[in-house]
């Protein structure tokens, strides 16, 4: 069992960020297939996933939410990430629901099992009641259809609002 273990699924363990799956992290975040749709693009240094990986770990301390890391129980394997942190857009408070996941494990369902559960977490458990968003981009078929699975819509009014091609889904 994980010494950082949060939420178990049926196939997961959510964990808290660390820099034990630092490598695995930046494996992720680094691969041109998972950052298809992310202006930024891949990371092309460790650094830049060790300050990402510093920012969540931050706010997990603060908050004592925020992106969790997926781990498969079946192989124990750092698989992507998933979860919520706290946004601002429009003088509002959103919590933001991100998720990435390695190109090996996609369109298997672990992304919706994995968002579904940190969602009730945050929900139930921490009691945050901020409005969900999910921020992907018009053409990022596969993350739209997922927020939809979860029951998030499309707000038209937020389209291309921090970046044109951006499209917001809400819950």
């Amino acid at each position: 069992m994980e010494t950082n273990f949060i939420i178990e699924t049926d196939r997961l363990y959510l964990v808290r960020p660390s820099h034990e799956y630092l490598k695995e992290l930046h494996n992720i975040h680094s691969d041109p297939r998972t950052n298809i749709y992310n202006p930024a693009g891949p990371h092309l240094y460790m650094n830049e996933t060790t300050e990402m990986l510093d920012a969540w770990m931050a706010h997990w301390l603060q908050h004592q939410f925020g992106y969790c890391l997926m781990i498969e129980k079946q192989s124990n394997q750092m698989i992507g990430m998933c979860g919520l942190m706290y946004k601002h857009l429009q003088d509002n408070v959103y919590l933001n629901l991100a998720y990435r996941l390695s190109p090996n494990f996609t369109k298997q369902g672990y992304t919706k099992e994995a968002c579904n559960a940190i969602i009730h977490y945050v929900k139930n458990d921490i009691k945050k009641d901020n409005r969900i968003l999910a921020r992907t981009k018009y053409n990022n078929v596969a993350s739209i259809m997922t927020a939809q699975s979860l029951g998030f819509k499309i707000d038209e009014q937020f389209n291309n609002y921090e970046e044109p091609g951006d499209v917001y889904l809400f819950e």
